[in-house]
């Protein structure tokens, strides 16, 4: 049985700006209950920020001047929706990142894949009784 990771991908429903203050990106975080934030540079994924990038950083005196720009990682780890959800898992945790960006077939953003979205699928696989 292969099943695609779009399956499984959650969409994203917010981004932040490059130029957002690290307090402004751990608001939006904490309202949408995210662990991964997309940082956008006119309309376009230009990184990707983490909790544990603005938590390493929060209430340090230096993040008043700093921006999401200044923290964010720029190398985006992305893969197309069709593709299989146990080779994705896999690159996941072989390449040691908390989340993919998954395109679309003309390779526009279709959502985000992370950690937490691959143990839904794990526990939806091997125990579909606890979606019951």
């Amino acid at each position: 049985m292969e099943v695609s990771v779009d399956e499984y991908t959650s969409p994203i429903l917010v981004m932040i700006n490059c130029k957002a203050s690290i307090d402004k990106a751990l608001e939006v975080m904490l309202e949408n209950r995210i662990r991964h934030l997309p940082v956008e540079d006119k309309g376009k994924v230009v990184g990707i920020v983490s909790e544990r990038d603005l938590l390493t950083h929060q209430g340090k005196n230096w993040t008043t001047m700093m921006t999401v720009e200044d923290i964010m990682n720029p190398n985006l780890f992305s893969v197309y929706r069709n593709e299989g959800l146990g080779e994705v898992a896999f690159q996941l945790s072989s390449q040691e990142v908390g989340s993919a960006l998954v395109l679309d077939e003309s390779g526009e953003v279709y959502g985000i894949f992370t950690t937490t979205d691959a143990l839904n699928a794990l526990v939806e696989i091997f125990y579909p009784e606890a979606n019951s």
